[in-house]
C-alpha cells in the first residue's frame, strides 16, 4: 500500500510539471490576530497574554493550476487533482483525488447522474448514488434517487391537477424505505388581492388522516399593509399564527401573535434607518414581546484617513413576574485597514477591551 501511495504522489507530481500553469485567481490569504481582556491589563506588567493573543494566524489560500480540463490545487493543506470533461454532447465526466487517496467520480446528463466515492484501490469503502428525473405526461415531474445502501426516494409532483370551485389543486407524493407521504394543496385568489391556501400532509408511513398535518392560510392587504392568518392542525392539536406588516414613517412595523399549547406569544417591533435624523449612518430597532421589551441602536461614521468609528447599544427588560430584570450593553469600536480597538461594557459584565488586526495579503 505504501508503494501505491508513492505511485499516486509521483503521478500527481509529473502531471504538475507537465501543466502549462496559470493561476485560476489571484491568491490571497488572511492574516489576523486578536486579544481581549480588562483595560487595566494594559497598565500592568503581564503582557504575555496580550502578545500571545496578537500572534498571527494565517488562513492559507487555495492555489490552482488548470489546463484542458485538468486542475491541480492545494486546498486546506491537501493536494487535490480534478479532471472535468464533456463528451457525447450532453454528458459530463468528473474525477477528483487527493494525496490521501480519497477519490470521487461522477458522470451526469441533464436528467440523470451517477456518483461514486471511495479510498485507494480497494472497494471496501465504495459508495455510490444515482438519480433519474423527468416529466411524464399525465403524471407530473418524477424524480428517483437511490444508492448502494439500498435507500431510495421516489418523488412525483404535479402542481396543476385542475380546478375545483375556483381553487387550483396541486399534489406531491414521496415514497421511501420508511413508507409513503403525500401532500395535497389548494390555492385560490380572492377579491381585493386576498389569497387563500389549504394543505394536508401525512407523516411518512402514517396513513391515519387524524395524524396528518392540516394547514390553512389567508393573506389580505389591510390599510397599506399585509395581514396573514395561519391555522395549523398538527399532533391532534391546533395552533394559530397571525402577522401584520406595514411601512410607517420610513420604517417597518411588525406585529406577530401566536397561540400554541395553550400559550399566547406576541412580538411587536419597529425598525428604521435614522440617516435623515442623525448626521451619521445609523439604525434603530425597538420592540416588545412576551419576554419583555428590547431595543437596539447602531451608528457608524468615517473619521477620515481610513479611520472608522462604530457604536452599538442594546438593551432588554423583562417585565412581570416576581422581579423585573434589565440588561444593557454597549460597544464602541475604532478601526482602519491595519486593525481595530473595541471597548465593550454591559450591565452584567465588567468593561472589556478587544484589540486585533485582520488583512488579506
Amino acid at each position: 500500500m505504501a508503494r501505491h501511495s508513492r505511485t499516486v504522489r509521483s503521478v500527481v507530481a509529473l502531471a504538475l510539471l507537465g501543466l502549462s500553469a496559470r493561476w485560476a485567481a489571484s491568491p490571497t490569504y488572511a492574516v489576523k490576530g486578536a486579544w481581549e481582556g480588562a483595560p487595566s491589563t494594559l497598565a500592568g506588567e503581564d503582557a504575555n497574554s496580550i502578545l500571545k493573543g496578537l500572534e498571527p494566524t494565517i488562513n492559507l489560500p487555495p492555489i490552482t493550476f488548470k489546463r484542458e480540463g485538468l486542475a491541480l490545487s492545494v486546498e486546506d493543506g491537501r493536494l487535490v487533482a480534478n479532471y472535468n470533461t464533456k463528451f457525447g454532447g450532453d454528458k459530463t465526466l468528473e474525477l477528483r483525488v487527493n494525496d490521501e487517496e480519497d477519490w470521487r467520480a461522477g458522470i451526469s446528463t441533464e436528467d440523470a447522474s451517477l456518483r461514486v466515492r471511495g479510498k485507494g484501490r480497494t472497494l471496501d469503502d465504495l459508495f455510490w448514488e444515482a438519480s433519474q428525473s423527468g416529466s411524464v405526461e399525465g403524471v407530473g415531474d418524477v424524480l428517483l434517487e437511490f444508492n448502494s445502501d439500498k435507500d431510495y426516494n421516489l418523488t412525483v409532483a404535479q402542481q396543476d391537477l385542475g380546478e375545483i370551485l375556483g381553487a387550483q389543486l396541486g399534489a406531491k407524493l414521496r415514497a421511501t424505505n420508511a413508507g409513503v407521504t403525500g401532500r395535497l394543496d389548494a390555492r385560490r385568489g380572492l377579491p381585493a388581492g386576498a389569497a387563500l391556501r389549504y394543505s394536508v400532509e401525512n407523516p411518512v408511513g402514517v396513513y391515519d388522516l387524524d395524524k396528518s398535518t392540516h394547514e390553512g392560510q389567508i393573506s389580505v392587504p389591510v390599510a397599506d399593509g399585509d395581514a396573514t392568518l395561519k391555522v395549523t392542525y398538527e399532533d391532534s392539536a391546533p395552533h394559530y399564527d397571525g402577522s401584520y406588516t406595514r411601512g410607517v414613517q420610513g420604517g417597518l412595523a411588525n406585529l406577530r401573535v401566536s397561540h400554541k399549547d395553550g400559550k399566547v406569544g406576541y412580538d411587536v417591533s419597529y425598525e428604521r434607518d435614522l440617516d435623515d435624523v442623525l448626521p451619521v449612518t445609523s439604525r434603530m430597532h425597538v420592540g416588545a414581546n412576551d419576554g419583555g421589551v428590547y431595543g437596539k441602536v447602531s451608528a457608524r461614521r468615517s473619521l477620515g484617513q481610513n479611520l472608522k468609528a462604530e457604536y452599538e447599544a442594546r438593551g432588554r427588560a423583562q417585565l412581570g413576574g416576581e422581579e423585573n430584570t434589565a440588561e444593557f450593553a454597549h460597544a464602541v469600536k475604532l478601526s482602519n485597514e491595519l486593525g481595530y480597538a473595541q471597548l465593550l461594557h454591559g450591565s452584567s459584565d465588567s468593561p472589556r477591551l478587544r484589540v486585533g488586526y485582520e488583512f488579506n495579503a
